[in-house]
């Protein structure tokens, strides 16, 4: 049994991926936005989300990181997009990796990164994490425990696995008065032996992960329709899912994601986040089928952090991703809808190899060459990276952030 290729083909040997022309400033301590002068302050009544892909370190990032012995800092890759996110009220993000600190960090095939990863992730802003992926149970039940355990130490709430089967498997956070849902789950495969995620048995606690049926709509339609209740019946008036889905650099989402997409909005379901392809596919509003609610899905917003390149892969887009910007209001009557759907996009830079080696995450404004010049980056890249985002982008709803 296989459960979407896991996320591979991209673990040379330290040094052998071709670094690109991009370069950084020569003085990151002073980082900026460089999408847009920083907007008015949103009132009150209106709730911003952001949210972005998959975060994952492979092989050559840990040797880039790596501090000392055994010790690493990951606070540099997100420099120059932690702004974003920062100013955001609510801010969700895919761990595509185990934190085991008893254990040593790991990559492809099976991914355990150091604690200090998250330590990056809290100092960017974000605040929900979701750990349920095909990589959850890369080093067992004690990674999916330690992880949680890792997060909580952070004060970085998790979701999407649970240290219970008793737990509840949704989350309730109210921002702004404004009551928002939230749950996570992953595709996995099912036999009388319980779920597998990625080709690996889930030890006995399957029932403290949320995994849906990788190959039927309807399973996985039952399965969160019953979190969708539960949150609907604690008084949440706005429901967020995060799912890891659809099939691994494909630009198009599949017709599993169209269909079970459309299932979840006509349940009411208001925002759905994806991952798992690797690149960005659309963010776009999708009608009930019965007309009376719109939904905004973002079906897979790409890489955020990782090693996957097309020196590597041959596969264009992968060093592409997004930050995917919502924004909330509430009305007089109580109301609550979406005002606003935008986009980020950003591109991973690398230059230098091995210890050398310099990742940023660089946001991309509608003028690439200024883009280009603020960070020195590799113009070519950069245009390339936003003309795939606005591609991408089919909804004429969905607006570029800062247009």
């Amino acid at each position: 049994m296989l459960l979407l290729s896991s996320c591979g083909f991209f673990e040379p040997a330290v040094g052998a991926a071709k670094p690109t022309s991009a370069t950084v400033p020569s003085d990151p301590s002073n980082p900026s936005v460089p999408t847009t002068p920083s907007e008015a302050p949103e009132p009150d009544n209106t709730v911003v989300i952001t949210a972005v892909g998959d975060i994952m370190v492979h092989y050559p990032q840990l040797i880039a990181q790596k501090t000392g012995e055994g010790t690493y800092d990951f606070t540099d890759n997100f420099i120059f997009i932690k702004d974003i996110i920062k100013e955001s009220d609510l801010s969700f993000a895919n761990l595509e990796t185990t934190i085991l600190a008893s254990k040593k960090p790991s990559t492809y095939p099976r991914f355990n990164s150091p604690p200090e990863l998250l330590d990056a992730i809290k100092e960017t802003g974000f605040d929900i994490i979701s750990t349920i992926n095909n990589h959850t149970m890369d080093t067992g039940k004690a990674g999916v425990l330690a992880t949680l355990d890792e997060l909580e130490e952070r004060n970085l709430t998790a979701f999407g696995t649970y240290r219970s089967k008793n737990d509840a498997k949704y989350l309730v956070r109210t921002v702004k008065n404004i009551k928002i849902g939230m749950a996570a789950f992953t595709c996995g495969y099912f036999n009388s032996s319980g779920p597998y995620i990625n080709n690996i048995p889930t030890e006995g606690i399957g029932n403290q992960l949320n995994i849906i049926d990788t190959t039927s709509v309807d399973s996985s339609f039952e399965k969160i329709r019953v979190q969708i209740e539960k949150m609907k019946s604690d008084g949440c008036e706005f429901i967020t899912l995060v799912l890891h889905w659809g099939t691994e650099y494909q630009k198009e989402p599949n017709s599993y994601q169209k269909k079970l997409a459309q299932k979840l909005i006509d349940e009411g379901v208001d925002l759905i986040l994806g991952s798992h392809p690797h690149l960005v596919q659309s963010m776009e509003f999708v009608e009930s089928t019965d007309g009376k609610h719109e939904g905004l899905v973002a079906y897979s917003m790409g890489n955020f952090l990782s090693n996957q390149r097309f020196e590597i892969l041959e596969i264009k887009g992968t060093e592409t991703g997004m930050v995917a910007r919502v924004t909330l209001e509430k009305d007089e009557k109580g109301n609550v809808e979406i005002r606003k759907a935008e986009y980020v996009p950003t591109w991973i830079s690398l230059t230098g190899v091995e210890e050398d080696a310099d990742y940023k995450i660089l946001p991309i404004g509608d003028d690439f060459k200024e883009t280009a010049e603020k960070y020195e980056a590799d113009e070519k890249a950069i245009k390339e990276s936003l003309e795939w985002l606005k591609a991408a982008m089919k909804d004429e709803k969905v607006m570029l952030y800062g247009k």
